[in-house]
C-alpha cells in the first residue's frame, strides 16, 4: 500500500512537471494548469512534496526551472526501475518485499532463491500486478518527457513484444514459419518470452504438422529426450525419418543416435549410424561430442573400414568446434592426436570428401 501511494504521488509529480516543462518550452506560462485538488500524503513523502512544490511554482529563470523539473522526473523514474534488470518494467509487479519488479525477472529469481534481491531477507514467491505503476510508466514514456537513456530499453522491448504478439497470432492461425519462431523463442526465453518447454513443443508440433522440416527435426529431438513432452522413441523415429528425408540435419543426427542405441524394437546398426552421422556432418551440424564419436568410428572401423586419416580430420574438427558444453570431448580429441604424435591443428584443409 505504501508503494502504491508513492506511485500515485510520483504520478502527480510527473503530471505537474510535464505540464510545467511543456509551458516552458512554448513560453506560455500564462496558461499554467490548475493545481491538483487532492492533497499528497504527508507521512514518508517529504521528498515528493519538495518536488511537487518545485513543479507548482516556476522560477523566473526558465532554463534553471527546466533543469529542476527534469531532475525531479529523473529522480522519480529511478525509483521505478526494476532492481534486477535496472530497466523500466513492461509488466511491473509488487513482490513480497514491497518492491516493484519486472514480472519475468522476479519470477526467475524466486525460482532459484527465496530472498529479496534488494534486502537479501527471506520472502515469498507471490507477486501482485502493479497496474497503476504500469499505466503511469506507459504515460511517462509516451509523453516523450523522459531522457532517451531511461526509456530506450523499454521502447525496444515494447517493439519486441508487439513483434512477438504479431508472430503468435500468425502461428495460431496456422503459419508454420511463425510457429517455428514461437517454438524457438519459448524454448530459449528469447524476445522477452518466458521459457516454457511445453508451449515450445506445441508450436514445434504445429509447424511440423504443417510441413516445416526444421520443426520436424526439433520435434523428433524433443520426443527422443523428453523435452516438453514425454519421451517417445517411436514418435522420435517417425519424425526423424520425415525430417531427414527433407534434408534437415537434426533429423539425420537423431536417426544416427537411434540406430546407434538400437531403434525401438530393432537391434543397433552401426552402418546406419555412421551413414547418418556423415550426412549430418556435411551440413556442419555436429558439435564436438558428435564429431569425436564420428572420429572414433573411423578409427575403430565401426560401420566402415578403418580410416585413420579421416579419424584425424574429425578429431581436429572436434577441437575447432569446441564450446563450453563440449570441453571434455575437445580434450579427448587433443589427447587422441597427442598420443599419436599429431598436432591438434594443421590448418583448415581437409580431404575433399568431408
Amino acid at each position: 500500500q505504501a508503494i502504491l501511494a508513492q506511485a500515485i504521488v510520483t504520478q502527480a509529480i510527473f503530471a505537474h512537471a510535464v505540464s510545467s516543462q511543456t509551458c516552458l518550452a512554448r513560453g506560455i506560462w500564462g496558461r499554467r494548469l490548475p493545481a491538483r485538488s487532492a492533497p499528497l500524503p504527508a507521512a514518508g513523502f517529504a521528498k515528493g512534496a519538495k518536488i511537487a512544490g518545485m513543479a507548482k511554482r516556476p522560477s523566473p529563470d526558465n532554463a534553471s526551472s527546466s533543469k529542476r523539473f527534469r531532475a525531479a522526473i529523473d529522480e522519480s523514474i529511478d525509483e521505478l526501475l526494476c532492481p534486477i534488470t535496472q530497466s523500466l518494467p513492461l509488466d511491473p509487479v509488487f513482490a513480497d518485499d514491497g518492491k516493484v519488479y519486472e514480472r519475468t525477472a522476479i519470477e526467475e529469481w524466486s525460482a532459484k532463491q527465496q530472498r529479496s534481491p534488494v534486502t537479501n531477507l527471506p520472502m515469498g514467491t507471490k507477486v501482485v500486478a502493479a497496474t497503476p505503476i504500469k499505466a503511469m510508466i506507459e504515460r511517462m514514456v509516451k509523453s516523450d518527457a523522459l531522457p532517451e537513456d531511461k526509456v530506450r530499453d523499454w521502447k525496444k522491448r515494447i517493439t519486441e513484444q508487439e513483434h512477438v504478439e504479431k508472430t503468435r497470432r500468425a502461428a495460431d492461425a496456422g503459419d508454420a514459419t511463425s510457429a517455428l519462431k514461437m517454438a524457438k523463442w519459448l524454448e530459449s526465453g528469447l524476445k522477452g518470452c518466458t521459457k516454457d518447454q511445453g508451449k515450445a513443443f506445441a508450436y514445434n508440433e504445429k509447424a511440423a504438422e504443417a510441413g516445416n522440416a526444421c520443426a520436424m527435426g526439433r520435434l523428433c529431438r524433443a520426443y527422443q529426450v523428453g523435452k516438453g513432452v514425454g519421451e517417445n522413441k517411436v514418435k522420435a523415429l517417425r519424425w526423424a525419418g520425415a525430417a531427414a528425408a527433407l534434408g534437415d540435419p537434426r533429423g539425420m543426427a537423431v536417426l544416427a543416435s537411434l540406430y546407434g542405441e538400437g531403434m525401438p524394437g530393432l537391434p543397433a546398426d552401426k552402418g546406419q549410424e555412421f551413414k547418418w552421422k556423415v550426412k549430418a556432418e556435411k551440413h556442419i551440424f555436429l558439435n564436438s561430442h558428435w564429431l569425436y564419436n564420428l572420429a572414433t568410428m573411423y578409427a575403430e572401423g565401426q560401420g566402415i573400414a578403418v580410416d585413420m586419416k579421416m579419424a584425424e580430420v574429425m578429431m581436429r574438427k572436434a577441437i575447432r568446434k569446441g564450446s563450453k558444453d563440449t570441453e571434455a570431448y575437445v580434450e579427448r580429441a587433443r589427447a587422441w592426436l597427442a598420443s599419436r604424435g599429431l598436432p591438434p591443428v594443421v590448418g583448415l584443409a581437409t580431404p575433399s570428401n568431408v
